[in-house]
């Protein structure tokens, strides 16, 4: 299978164009203020005027007001929302187009409850748990946690690089990953090398 790939918290036009000539699946754009990859909508709508057609342009929400969601979603109409917070199911739902959940899990994560709240989603996305941090830390978590419990499809995020991708990407129902600062020569840029690296060992993977 053609594992999906979603290079996140791209915050300028040098690091868009490269992962564009990649073989890549989606991009992701960090709404969230607190992010150390924060990027507005402004510059946001910018970059996406870049992003070619066969790209997903993802928008990353961290608890954000409805009215700010829809404003993105309205002027960015391509995009798909990821949310990245405590959204509830039927938060995620209200804004009747495809969107992507993500769970910071640990040991205490319900993951059956997960498996019905969010069936509806496009896919989901599993992150490491920090108290502080929503994503981008770097971090990895157990993938035993997830092993034969996830029915939605669902990409691994947390600390993807090229020496545990091949774990990830053997959970059932792993259908890509998601990867960020472990491709970065600092918060919000990307080291292309350790990217294009990366991207083509995906590709030359097999499960």
């Amino acid at each position: 299978m053609s594992h999906f790939i979603k290079v996140c918290g791209v915050t300028n036009l040098s690091d868009l164009k490269f992962v564009s000539l990649l073989s890549t699946d989606a991009v992701g754009f960090n709404l969230y203020d607190k992010s150390k990859r924060y990027i507005d909508l402004s510059n946001t709508k910018k970059l996406v005027a870049h992003v070619p057609e066969h790209l997903d342009i993802i928008l990353i929400f961290v608890n954000h007001p409805k009215e700010y969601v829809s404003r993105c979603l309205k002027e960015i109409p391509k995009a798909i929302p990821q949310f990245h917070g405590d959204e509830t199911k039927e938060f995620c739902e209200s804004f009747e187009v495809d969107f992507i959940k993500a769970i910071r899990i640990n040991s205490d994560t319900d993951l059956e409850k997960i498996n019905q709240d969010y069936k509806s989603a496009k896919m989901l996305i599993f992150d490491s748990y920090d108290e502080k941090e929503y994503g981008g830390t770097g971090k990895t978590f157990d993938f035993g946690l997830l092993e034969d419990k996830i029915s939605i499809p669902f990409l691994v995020a947390g600390g993807i690089d090229e020496s545990n991708f091949h774990d990830a990407l053997s959970l059932e129902n792993c259908i890509g990953i998601d990867v960020c600062s472990s491709v970065e020569e600092m918060p919000g840029v990307k080291n292309h090398s350790k990217v294009k690296n990366l991207v083509e060992k995906v590709r030359s993977f097999n499960v």
